[in-house]
């Protein structure tokens, strides 16, 4: 019995959190079993969860600083010192704990793409190549038969 990655089936989703944990050379293995529009499909949307991600990193911060602000103005509007609020403004540590999760998640996921990247790169390299094979085929059988040749 040998040890072999299972893969998928090509209807699968790829889980990007569950991929992204499996060590680089069984992910390799899943990859090569997935066919040319699965790869592309599970970077598509690997590539549309790190926008979502960013985009919600981004959204936090500016929820963070517009609390900030918030305060300050409230310390002015209270007591004239919004300068000094600022100083002593700490953001809610689920927020950042937010963030810094979702950087590395998205990571994770930049790396499961570059991985199916690389897997896309080769499918196309050897369709390609077999593209190029079937032409000169037909061609020469077409040559034969017509005396044109490719």
């Amino acid at each position: 019995m040998t040890s072999s990655a299972i893969a998928p089936p090509a209807e699968f989703a790829i889980s990007g959190t569950a991929f992204a944990s499996v060590s680089p050379e069984a992910l390799a293995k899943i990859l090569d079993t997935l066919d040319l529009a699965s790869l592309e499909q599970e970077h598509f949307r690997l590539e549309r969860a790190i926008q979502q991600l960013v985009q919600s990193n981004k959204e936090i911060a500016e929820f963070i600083d517009q609390e900030r602000q918030d305060m300050i103005e409230f310390q002015k509007s209270q007591q004239g010192q919004g300068s000094e609020a600022a100083g002593e403004f700490e953001p809610d540590p689920e927020f950042v704990l937010a963030i810094e999760e979702n950087k590395v998640v998205i990571a994770k996921y930049e790396r499961t793409c570059r991985d199916l990247m690389k897997a896309i790169q080769r499918k196309r390299g050897v369709a390609e190549v077999a593209d190029r094979e079937n032409v000169i085929e037909g061609g020469e059988q077409a040559g034969e038969d017509d005396g044109v040749f490719l």
